[in-house]
């Protein structure tokens, strides 16, 4: 049956026919199918990301350049024997591009669902766990190489994998993945909006699978994809694939676990064994996993339901421009073709410059005169030509021919190659030089101009790095479910109310908190379009000069929360802000019953605190707190409001302070400012 036909008949397919069979031997036939008729439509765009690596790191002359196979041959030398000439333009463009995609900021943000006080509680701590399993360092790393292969190629995948290190504890890495090793499931040709799966072909060591299946594996490897070959060295036993592993640049690499190539766990090992992998995870409703299947040759490794488990797919795909099938378009697609033609031009006009002679072409009558010695002095630039004279012309004079060249025509159409390179890049905005911008309102319209240009790729990001993170974050949960421990705070803000903490260690455990159910919230990233610290600087500057706006307090505390660096020394406000955050976490509790904690009379910066505890009360979490709490809130309040001196006679309570009037006629105590004392209630 011809291709299309067959793509045709899978795209009208109903989505029952995806429920796969439990048959081991087909079911390696029918993924390897979907793999290699994936393979074989996309084989041209496999060899322009090889050509891409290669291009961007120098090479500019290829022998063979082969779409059906993947095979290239590239050169960094001309056919002389010297350097080709690179302008590297093209390279200049998708590393600024790529800067603005890595500006986001892709640690993970939780997102409450509901408006309860239970899903305060599974926001603010899944918002702990994500934030002690993603590192800062290591989210930002991640999205640095994400963005670059994303811009250059169009496409990339990120996933998420949780460690549970004897040493630095429970982990997360965050894995960029080529597109060379992702494929859609099922192949659908054009109609790629019918996936229902993600497919990844990896090479990852024997010891690797060992360590995770189980030694029977070994037992059966007579069956699978594998290789035996030398530490370091490319595997050589099956030539076609060796090709493809050595031409296709970001291709099936090494990976998986601790294994990669080189390492096995035995460092004295030279000789290791490698297995191409195929896994398969079928997806289910909003994003769950309902199969995960895991294939080599003619053997199935696990085959594994998810049915009445929360599993998801730990990698997320981006695509940088919309083609219309799996795979995206990236910078490289849309200008490599006009990017070489100009470099061509521009070495033919540098050769003609540097060719153009001293000297023309003298024309001499032959033996007119002893040409040796009387050109002996003039120059080695000078180049003659000897002819006979006609006898019947004997007048004749020597002439001069000057030197033949192209003039300025392959600069100015060099010129004309770089306009139009411009003109096809839609990006190109972020790419030219914005000169000198000193007003919020300049740098705010630029970075306003930079979301509107980049929202397709920065929204596909976003989406990615959810997806790696919430299969994080469910593998975080499932890891604390079999070993309960006490996990770091490593970002402490008013956003964690509701989960119970250690004040002393700023940890949180799991005999006191419950573990949050991940289909019950929202997983993002901290920020999708950014604005930059010098736009964020200007505005609040700016808002601080504008009259009756003049603030100290306000910008002190702006600067705070957002982490802007004023070059100002502010410890003492670091200190109170830190503070009173942790008095509002811990007093919060769960928000049924009160925590505990200490006020002293050398409060630091009573006006800071008060602002800041206020903030908090008239937010949303205040209000679904029971009214323990919020008592307990108030007599916090009327602390710091006693340390201002701003405590109005008994019997004239403020307007918002109408329940202190109920604690005073039911007799309860009130804090006293002159010894240290505490508030809450005792757990």
């Amino acid at each position: 049956m011809p291709v299309v036909q067959q793509q045709e008949r899978i795209r009208t397919m109903p989505e029952d026919t995806y429920t796969l069979t439990k048959d081991k031997a087909a079911l390696c036939q029918i993924i390897d199918r979907h793999v290699e008729r994936e393979e074989a439509n996309h084989s041209y765009r496999y060899t322009m990301w090889s050509l891409a690596w290669y291009y961007l790191n120098g090479a500019r002359r290829f022998d063979i350049f082969d779409p059906d196979t993947g095979l290239l041959q590239p050169h960094h030398l001309d056919e002389d024997g010297n350097m080709e000439f690179q302008s590297q333009e093209l390279l200049s463009a998708i590393d600024r591009v790529a800067g603005v995609l890595s500006s986001m900021d892709a640690r993970p943000k939780i997102l409450r669902t509901g408006g309860s006080l239970q899903q305060v509680r599974d926001r603010s701590i899944a918002q702990v766990i994500a934030d002690a399993t993603i590192s800062r360092d290591r989210a930002d790393q991640a999205l640095t190489d994400f963005a670059h292969i994303l811009t250059c190629c169009g496409s990339c995948g990120i996933a998420g994998h949780v460690v549970d290190h004897p040493t630095v504890g429970l982990t997360a890495d965050l894995e960029v993945i080529h597109p060379r090793e992702l494929y859609p499931f099922p192949s659908l040709g054009m109609d790629h909006t019918k996936q229902r799966g993600l497919i990844r072909e990896r090479i990852v060591p024997m010891d690797y699978l060992v360590e995770k299946f189980g030694r029977k594996i070994k037992t059966n490897k007579e069956k699978m994809f594998y290789f035996s070959t030398e530490a370091g060295a490319v595997p050589q036993d099956d030539t076609d694939f060796a090709d493809r592993l050595s031409n296709t640049t970001g291709g099936l690499r090494y990976s998986g676990g601790a294994g990669y190539l080189g390492h096995g766990g035995d460092p004295t090992k030279t000789q290791y064994e490698l297995v191409r992998i195929r896994e398969l995870w079928l997806l289910g409703h909003r994003d769950t996993v309902t199969r995960y299947v895991v294939t080599s040759g003619d053997y199935v490794l696990t085959d594994e339901d998810f049915n009445d488990v929360e599993v998801y797919c730990p990698i997320g795909f981006a695509r940088f421009m919309e083609t219309g099938s799996f795979y995206g378009a990236g910078l490289f697609d849309l200008l490599f073709s006009i990017s070489r033609e100009m470099e061509k031009l521009l070495k033919a006009l540098f050769n003609n410059i540097r060719d153009i002679d001293q000297y023309g072409i003298l024309v001499l009558p032959q033996g007119q005169f002893n040409e040796r010695a009387a050109l002996r002095d003039v120059g080695r630039g000078l180049r003659v030509l000897p002819y006979e004279p006609d006898a019947i012309d004997p007048g004749f004079r020597p002439f001069n021919i000057s030197p033949v060249n192209s003039g300025d025509l392959p600069g100015k159409t060099a010129a004309y190659a770089k306009q139009l390179m411009d003109s096809i890049n839609p990006f190109r905005d972020l790419v030219a030089s914005k000169g000198r911008v000193d007003s919020a309102a300049g740098l705010g319209f630029l970075d306003e101009k930079n979301r509107q240009l980049m929202v397709t790729p920065m929204k596909s990001v976003e989406k990615a790095f959810s997806q790696a993170h919430r299969s994080t974050l469910a593998q975080a949960a499932r890891a604390l479910t079999l070993s309960r421990r006490a996990i770091p705070i490593n970002n402490l803000t008013l956003d964690l109310a509701g989960a119970i903490i250690d004040p002393e260690n700023s940890t949180v455990s799991f005999d006191r908190n419950p573990l949050p159910v991940i289909t019950n919230v929202g997983v993002t990233i901290r920020e999708t379009s950014p604005r930059s610290e010098v736009a964020r600087k200007q505005e609040a500057l700016q808002l601080f000069a504008a009259p009756g706006l003049g603030d100290p307090m306000r910008l002190i505390l702006l600067s705070l929360q957002e982490g802007l660096d004023f070059a100002i020394y502010m410890e003492e406000e670091r200190a109170a802000y830190e503070s009173v955050v942790k008095n509002c976490l811990v007093l919060f509790g769960n928000g049924e019953s009160p925590g505990e904690i200490v006020l002293t009379p050398h409060t630091a910066l009573p006006p800071l605190q008060l602002r800041v505890l206020n903030s908090f009360m008239a937010g949303p979490a205040m209000a679904m707190a029971s009214p323990e709490v919020q008592d307990e809130f108030m007599k916090f309040k009327q602390f710091l409001q006693q340390g201002l001196g701003n405590v109005l006679p008994e019997g004239v309570p403020l307007p918002e302070e109408a329940a202190m009037q109920r604690m005073q006629q039911q007799g309860r105590p009130m804090p006293q400012p002159a010894a240290p004392q505490r508030a809450g209630a005792r757990r």
